[in-house]
């Protein structure tokens, strides 16, 4: 698995990176799917020096194979060991030979490894991009968050206002005249000539108001 993209911090290269690798799990289901030995999964080995091999099959998986019953001759301790119904098998599902359809097997068991890699890098790639998000998402809300700063201002007679701040910018003001707090945007200080964004009867939904007014992303 590559992390060239996660060195840099780069979340458009990790976009790429898992497009590529859904691209190739694509490819490999498609491929596993058009290939006449995948009737036989279920039955590849995947473990030790017998990996791409098929286990004894039981009669029930005879059965549902050839679609009759296994003579007894061939049935030993209640199976009937792969390699006595390979070509048998060979011929049902169209290969040339047994020979032929060892390859297919084979083939299918590297496929299906591959495949599990790459499922599995796809997963840790969606869980970077996952935090990548969540971080440049903090870093946005951060960025944005707004500031409130009480203070007692001199508008016909001292009135209680609310300095409304984002990093150093002022932006602008949460004005009491009972019974409403008025919210007023700026840039150049308080002009309550001007009309109002909004008001409420409290302070607390003014600021919830001026947060999604005012908010600087």
């Amino acid at each position: 698995m590559t992390r060239r993209a996660n060195a840099n911090g780069d979340l458009a290269a990790l976009d790429r990176e898992l497009a590529e690798v859904e691209f190739q799990i694509g490819g490999i289901k498609d491929h596993i799917s058009d290939t006449r030995a995948k009737k036989l999964i279920s039955v590849i080995k995947r473990t030790s020096y017998h990996k791409g091999e098929v286990y004894d099959l039981t009669p029930t998986q005879y059965r549902r194979f050839f679609g009759k019953e296994p003579k007894k001759v061939i049935i030993r301790r209640g199976k009937i060991p792969w390699e006595y119904c390979l070509d048998e098998l060979a011929t049902e599902l169209g290969y040339r030979d047994e020979e032929q359809l060892k390859k297919a097997i084979e083939d299918v068991a590297k496929q299906r490894k591959r495949l599990q890699e790459l499922e599995a890098e796809q997963a840790g790639l969606l869980t970077e991009i996952a935090e990548m998000k969540g971080k440049e998402s903090a870093k946005t809300s951060k960025k944005a968050a707004l500031r409130f700063a009480k203070k007692r201002i001199l508008i016909d007679g001292k009135v209680t206002a609310y300095q409304i701040t984002s990093g150093k910018a002022t932006v602008g003001y949460i004005v009491a005249f009972p019974p409403t707090y008025g919210i007023y945007e700026s840039s150049n200080g308080l002009d309550i000539r001007k009309k109002a964004i909004a008001g409420h009867k409290s302070i607390k939904k003014a600021k919830e108001t001026a947060r999604q007014v005012l908010r600087r992303d």
